[in-house]
């Protein structure tokens, strides 16, 4: 009869030398002082304040570059209408956008953690930085198609910041290259010299004429509610950044010098792919 041999488990690798660890690689000694409270003596609300929001940008590094990705896959498709390749990875990337946009949804709970005395506490030091400065969520905006160029005064004193979102001004949004690919594969025609109204019922027009066809457009249509669900999580987190501002400072004017809560619930109608939402009325006509 055999003996039983039993696996000895291995002990981690300790690394020697100049050989990458886990800190080295994710820069952890810099990252932990990124976190400088302005309060003296410092509240102890601010680190929590700060850390959201430094994990904000991060996320919004992340969908920045795979939204360039999905921009990417959909410029292909125009190119290559008869491929599925480029179809099948933009909805995937959108589906990595969409879980965490709703992350950023729920980041908001944790701020909802602070009494509204405890921001006040500190709040007066963080005049006039504000969320509304946010160059990466600006930058977000353009990139799907959401452009308004009187917002880059707002972001003059960062030139880098500034040029970035002057790119983007110019360059092709989602929204361009996804109607570039429904145009390239016969499913849009729009006038040149139509209206923007009938632009826009066009390009709605041609999302409806995939979601009647589901058998031989169920890849377009993946990609359609991955922009639609990426549209209302958007959305969402609009609306939850005006509940948590009242929650916070009711509706005082933003640290910024904005009009707090009144200016966030204007853009509450902004919407990045407004034809997905136009073509589910034209389906219950």
């Amino acid at each position: 009869m055999s003996a039983t041999v039993k696996a000895t488990p291995s002990a981690p690798i300790v690394p020697q030398g100049e050989q990458l660890t886990y800190s080295s690689y994710l820069k952890v000694p810099e990252l932990l002082k990124l976190q400088q409270p302005q309060s003296s003596p410092q509240h102890h609300d601010e680190l929590l304040f700060i850390i959201v929001h430094q994990t904000y940008e991060l996320w919004f590094r992340e969908l920045l570059h795979d939204l360039d990705a999905v921009v990417a896959n959909l410029h292909g498709a125009a190119t290559n209408p008869g491929s599925h390749d480029e179809v099948y990875e933009a909805a995937r990337l959108l589906r990595r956008c969409t879980e965490i946009t709703r992350v950023l949804v729920e980041q908001f709970t944790i701020l909802e953690t602070m009494l509204p005395t405890h921001f006040l506490a500190f709040r007066g030091k963080l005049e006039p930085a504000s969320g509304f400065q946010s160059e990466q969520f600006r930058e977000l905006e353009f990139l799907c198609g959401l452009k308004d160029e009187k917002m880059l005064r707002y972001h003059r004193p960062t030139p880098e910041a500034h040029a970035q979102l002057e790119r983007r001004l110019r360059e092709p949004s989602l929204h361009d290259v996804f109607f570039d690919a429904l145009r390239a594969r016969g499913s849009l025609q729009v006038d040149v010299k139509a209206t923007d109204r009938e632009r826009f019922e066009a390009r709605a027009r041609a999302v409806l004429s995939l979601y009647r066809d589901e058998r031989s457009h169920r890849d377009w249509i993946d990609v359609c509610e991955r922009l639609t669900e990426f549209d209302e999580l958007v959305v969402r987190w609009r609306l939850r950044h005006v509940q948590l501002v009242e929650r916070v400072i009711g509706v005082r004017m933003g640290t910024g010098g904005s009009a707090g809560s009144s200016y966030l619930k204007l853009t509450l109608d902004k919407k990045f792919f407004p034809e997905l939402w136009e073509a589910r009325t034209l389906l219950t006509q």
